[in-house]
């Protein structure tokens, strides 16, 4: 059973460091992180979260070695641009405080998607973000939120017997041909058949 949790409130930006796989309380910690270096150019489009994001997760019990799995943040928690324009993610690595996770491939989906995870081919390989929008508010009745904002959705293997958990997203990209970092909270946590330790495999309530 998947478990989602998520805060997406109003309007977009770019947010500062976090260090947490929780959703933050604090009004001022967004959930993403611009981890780029000094060799950006302003012109380029960067992808961003609507700036109230404050984290969400997915959490599977009873992962045994080896499986793969397919997550999604659809409907959940969305990833955008500063600007109109279009970049290259070429790869997407999971920030695991335990375990081993790999994230063989991924894709971008349509923000009001049904939720078809089998109707998105995954086919491994870099993929193109291409907005004619900037971020919008995150208002459930605006005409122009799938023109901003999208879902990413992974397929990912648990590596070994142990639980693995990660703590964000980290997608690597392109635009306009230089290098870009964007760092994500989203939490995942694979939890092993009756792990009974882990915090983030516990019960809820």
């Amino acid at each position: 059973m998947t478990t989602l949790a998520a805060i997406l409130l109003a309007s977009c930006g770019t947010g500062q460091r976090d260090t947490g796989a929780e959703p933050a309380n604090d009004a001022n910690d967004a959930a993403g992180t611009d981890d780029s270096d000094a060799r950006q150019d302003p012109n380029d489009a960067r992808i961003t979260v609507p700036a109230s994001y404050r984290g969400a997760g997915q959490r599977l019990h009873n992962v045994g070695p080896d499986t793969v799995r397919v997550l999604s943040t659809t409907g959940v928690a969305a990833i955008c641009l500063d600007r109109p324009g279009r970049v290259t993610i070429n790869e997407v690595v999971p920030e695991t405080s335990a375990g081993e996770i790999r994230v063989e491939a991924f894709a971008f989906t349509p923000w009001r998607s049904s939720g078809n995870r089998s109707a998105t081919p995954l086919p491994g390989g870099p993929v193109v973000l291409d907005r004619a929008a900037a971020c919008v508010a995150d208002d459930p009745h605006a005409r122009n939120d799938a023109e901003a904002l999208a879902g990413l959705q992974l397929r990912v293997r648990k590596v070994g017997h142990q639980t693995a958990t990660a703590e964000q997203l980290v997608l690597r990209y392109t635009s306009g041909g230089h290098p870009y970092e964007f760092s994500m909270r989203y939490s995942i946590a694979l939890c092993a058949p009756d792990d009974p330790t882990t915090r983030e495999c516990q019960p809820v309530g």
